[in-house]
């Protein structure tokens, strides 16, 4: 039974970088991995030379992509008609293997390591909770290998790819569906047979070309970069479908996991929704989200003067998709519808001609690392807004930071490192305060935010542990989710842990004289000998004034606010 198909909330779009995990080779392990996989030397030795000249053009290393379209070129040389232009130039490879037969081992070695087995696929068990949620869940994959199908089979979850046993993409509209999955280059198990059908075969063959028992022979179905915009019925019609979706006034987020938007004509039907769809919003996940929304998203043009339509709707989360996929349904996305909602119905407030909050707002930004929407909110509410919040003051600029060094944008992410020490060290440093009082005498220390005409924000030092905790958890959890940690963030996670340390010292931010006396005289501060004599007065002197009108105790409160300065400097350092 067929029903009207729409499409959930979230969709999610799977790149190769997704696949990682699984052991499936990312674009650029595939060229290393297949020429050592080659036994023959010839072919090894013609291969290198190839991605060695491409190597050189390009300055960089290749990907499989440019090997397959190179090698597919190479076949087909002399029907180029650009080489009519030339003369006289000798051909670098003459002499070297046949191409031919290295096309069909690359494509059978991709083949041979696009077939996962189950066990590589737990990583990807978050998603069941997608499916939960956004039943059915709609899956866009440019991705060969069997990653989702993996999922479903030992999951036992009900997924649609448009295919029956032939191609029919009516299969997407059944009910009780609980993935739909759109693979736009192709896939492992999908076949074209020489008679023009189109099948899917789910067996255990790492060849590219199989022999059907009705005489035909059958090719994997899995588009090369020079074949994508050749004429092949499922993936025309795909094309079509993912439009729909993304277009769908249901659509709200779309997850793009480990893609860089090589391919052109995907990311024109991304702009045309987004541009049709003004709810559409991108978390774009991969080691290099920013580099790719700059270059790839941003703008229509590389000249940078036109914004898309994707300008300031893309979260860029620099991490490894496998790492930060348990978080994204019920941290990021939560976080951003919420922030979304907000900020909608705040801007239909402030319309009415009512005085809005917007703090709650960059709040849930702020932890949805939507870095781009939060300094538009920043500049709109100003600094005074901002302070009214002492612990938004302190995270934001650190979680700022840590999404800007990931996303290696160090010119803004310093400055806002600098500006979460700033914070810090008013608040520690110089706005600690100190008393001193009962019998035995206690030392209790607490911490300032403002100090106004009003008078003081007391930050008690439970408190402000629990931040300094948070703010440790999260740049911790946030290291471990890149290839690469930053050495700025490093070095403030330790920073923190020492705070936290000193923090611990005070319970209930207090502390016994004694056992300061004890504590302090290890950090060897000069200020501590005169603490530990002025402190022989003040037992049974409480009250007796010295020349100076100043008490034993008024004393003993000015060297201990000057003994923890110092201790505090040592660890904040602007």
């Amino acid at each position: 039974m067929t029903t009207n198909k729409q499409s959930s909330q979230v969709i999610l779009f799977l790149g190769a970088g997704a696949s990682i995990a699984a052991g499936v080779p990312d674009t650029y392990s595939f060229v290393t991995e297949f020429i050592n996989s080659i036994r023959e030397p010839g072919k090894k030795e013609t291969v290198r030379k190839i991605v060695e000249i491409l190597s050189d053009w390009k300055g960089s290393d290749i990907d499989v992509e440019l090997l397959l379209e190179t090698l597919t070129k190479l076949e087909k040389k002399t029907e180029e008609p650009l080489l009519r232009f030339y003369k006289g130039g000798d051909f670098i490879l003459k002499g070297y293997s046949e191409k031919d037969p290295i096309i069909g081992d690359l494509k059978d070695f991709i083949k041979s390591r696009a077939i996962v087995t189950e066990d590589k696929i737990q990583y990807l068990k978050p998603i069941i909770g997608f499916v939960d949620e956004f039943r059915p869940l709609d899956i866009i994959s440019v991705n060969y290998d069997t990653c989702i199908e993996q999922l479903c089979n030992v999951h036992k979850l009900t997924y649609q790819d448009g295919f029956e046993v032939h191609w029919s993409p009516k299969t997407f509209y059944l009910e009780h569906t609980d993935i739909r999955v759109y693979k736009l280059h192709g896939s492992v198990m999908w076949y074209q047979s020489d008679r023009g059908g189109y099948i899917k075969l789910p067996v255990m063959k790492e060849t590219a070309k199989i022999q059907l028992i009705t005489g035909e022979t059958a090719e994997n179905l899995m588009l090369y970069p020079m074949q994508k915009w050749g004429y092949a019925e499922p993936l025309l019609e795909l094309l079509i479908e993912i439009k729909k979706l993304l277009e769908s006034e249901t659509s709200r987020f779309l997850i793009v996991a480990g893609y860089s938007f090589r391919d052109d004509h995907i990311r024109k039907i991304i702009w045309d929704s987004a541009r049709k769809n003004k709810d559409l919003h991108l978390i774009l996940v991969d080691p290099n989200a920013y580099q790719i929304y700059s270059e790839k998203l941003q703008y229509y043009d590389e000249t940078k003067r036109n914004p898309s339509s994707l300008s300031g709707r893309v979260v860029c989360l620099p991490y490894r998709f496998e790492d930060v996929l348990p978080y994204l349904k019920n941290y990021y996305i939560r976080n951003l519808r919420d922030a979304l909602i907000n900020e909608t119905n705040l801007r239909q407030n402030e319309m009415r001609g009512e005085k809005v909050d917007w703090l709650s707002t960059l709040k849930v930004l702020i932890n949805a690392e939507h870095a781009e929407r939060v300094e538009l909110l920043l500049e709109r509410i100003g600094k005074f807004d901002l302070e009214k919040d002492w612990q938004l003051n302190l995270e934001f600029p650190l979680r700022m930071a840590s999404n800007l060094f990931f996303n290696k944008q160090n010119g803004k992410a310093n400055e806002y490192l600098k500006k979460f020490y700033r914070v810090l060290y008013r608040m520690m440093v110089e706005r600690i305060s100190i008393s001193i009082a009962g019998e035995p005498p206690v030392l209790e220390v607490y911490f300032n935010y403002v100090r106004d005409k009003s008078g003081s924000s007391c930050i008690e030092v439970e408190s402000l542990k629990k931040v300094i905790e948070i703010l440790i958890e999260f740049c911790n959890t946030r290291s471990k989710f890149v290839i690469k940690t930053s050495n700025e963030i490093q070095e403030t996670t330790e920073r923190l842990k020492k705070l936290k340390n000193y923090l611990d010292q005070f319970k209930e931010g207090k502390i016994r004289i004694g056992d300061y006396i004890s504590l302090r005289e290890i950090t060897m501060i000069p200020q501590i000998d005169q603490f530990k004599k002025v402190y022989k007065t003040y037992q049974g002197q409480t009250r007796l004034l010295d020349r100076s009108g100043s008490s034993p105790r008024e004393k003993l409160t000015d060297l201990a606010m000057q003994i923890e300065k110092a201790v505090l400097e040592e660890i904040i350092t602007l």
